[in-house]
């Protein structure tokens, strides 16, 4: 297909985006919910140059790997004083909400389709950055966000470290926008009672269950972790939840990353990664595609869904056509949000953006299995990279979750 038959498909779904909003079932959002502080690398003086072998310097070194080569992802450091004193000393330009199933609740909620998400900190920082209408549990039921009292105490923030390309950091100039997440605390899932009861009572209308959270946790608290997500989503599936999303997200250990596929892969029917998250299940001998195909049938797999700048990729068991829709749903709310930096409504594609054309075949067919993919709209220069991912899954769960629509011409 040809860049101007990717925009027509493009343009209709715009059109329809309405009634799946209007017709969507409520999607649950977990498992862990915090803070974000956004600061620009190039502006980050105090960091950059900061005296050798201090903390400020090693953090330096490795936002500047990353930056350098184009990849951002996340990663944790032991430096208990860091989020003191990147607040002392360098500019948050914003704070916002940050997690998986958090990021997905709150672009769902901004559309007016219902989400379900989990809170443990209801501080007044925590709420401040949350959309009014996501939904909460608390002892009575339900409750939207906007109504709840504020409480006590509050998690540790996560730093969103983000670099635009053409920007010039010490004395290079980056040729890709990314973002790298900085966390110094060690993390767990939230501890939301709560949620666990309501979700369960939710799942058996429920349109799809978000999992996630998993990559940013410590060994010595992953275990048990897994123990009681495992006990969640079985009931959910339990209920008569059919879609239950796994995303991946960047772990730093394969271990680690292994043991959330061994764990939760009989109870998962979709997962969702990023490209190079699929390339770290592979040496770099096989095609993307070959790679992602292997991995579906490995792990048994309903779905499993790919997303890269310019394009999106799923292997699914399902109707090939309502994938695609899907996938472009994703895509185009995606690029919404990388034109203006936060979750917002499209009514056109960005303008700036660019189609490029897919390396293989739209749709085909592999086994029991089809091969959906699309073009995505992509930006060289985003307003913001944060969220983007969170934001596709948003996309393609509203469409896969929701009620039959009609599909996309392209």
């Amino acid at each position: 297909m040809k860049a101007e038959d990717w925009k027509r498909a493009y343009a209709d779904l715009i059109q329809r985006l309405p009634r799946y909003v209007r017709d969507g079932r409520v999607t649950i959002c977990g498992l862990s919910t915090f803070v974000d502080g956004y600061v620009r690398l190039h502006e980050a003086e105090p960091l950059l140059k900061a005296r050798e072998g201090t903390p400020p310097a090693m953090l330096a070194e490795e936002l500047l790997r990353r930056a350098l080569a184009g990849i951002g992802g996340e990663f944790y450091m032991d430096w208990p004083e860091g989020g003191k004193w990147v607040e002392r000393n360098l500019v948050i330009t914003r704070w916002g909400v940050g997690g998986t199933g958090a990021q997905a609740a709150q672009t769902l909620a901004m559309l007016g389709a219902p989400a379900l998400m989990n809170l443990e900190d209801r501080s007044r920082r925590q709420l401040s950055v949350l959309h009014p209408d996501i939904l909460v549990a608390f002892q009575g039921g339900v409750v939207k966000c906007g109504q709840l009292a504020i409480g006590e105490g509050e998690k540790p923030a996560h730093y969103i470290f983000e670099f635009t390309a053409g920007t010039k950091v010490q004395s290079c100039v980056l040729k890709r926008s990314s973002r790298t997440i900085v966390r110094f605390s060690e993390e767990r899932l939230d501890h939301d009672p709560d949620f666990a009861r309501e979700s369960v009572t939710a799942s058996a209308e429920a349109g799809a269950g978000i999992l996630s959270g998993f990559n940013e946790m410590e060994n010595h608290v992953l275990d048990e972790s897994l123990k009681e997500t495992l006990l969640l989503a079985e009931a959910w599936k339990k209920r008569g939840l059919e879609t239950i999303h796994l995303e991946l997200g960047d772990f730093g250990m394969v271990a680690a990353r292994n043991k959330v596929m061994n764990l939760l892969g009989g109870v998962i029917t979709s997962l969702g990664m990023s490209y190079s998250e699929l390339c770290g299940f592979s040496d770099g001998s096989k095609q993307t595609i070959e790679q992602a195909c292997e991995l579906a049938e490995t792990l048994n797999l309903a779905r499993l869904c790919v997303h890269f700048d310019t394009w999106a990729l799923s292997i699914t068991r399902g109707d090939p056509d309502r994938e695609l829709e899907a996938l472009l749903c994703g895509c185009l709310l995606a690029s919404a949000r990388a034109e203006k930096g936060f979750p917002c409504s499209p009514v056109e594609l960005p303008a700036d953006a660019n189609l490029h054309a897919l390396g293989w075949e739209k749709m085909r067919k592999s086994g029991e299995r089809s091969i959906v993919s699309c073009a995505a709209p992509h930006l060289d220069r985003p307003a913001g990279t944060v969220g983007l991912g969170d934001t596709f899954l948003a996309g393609t769960l509203l469409v896969l979750g929701g009620a039959e629509r009609p599909r996309a011409n392209a």
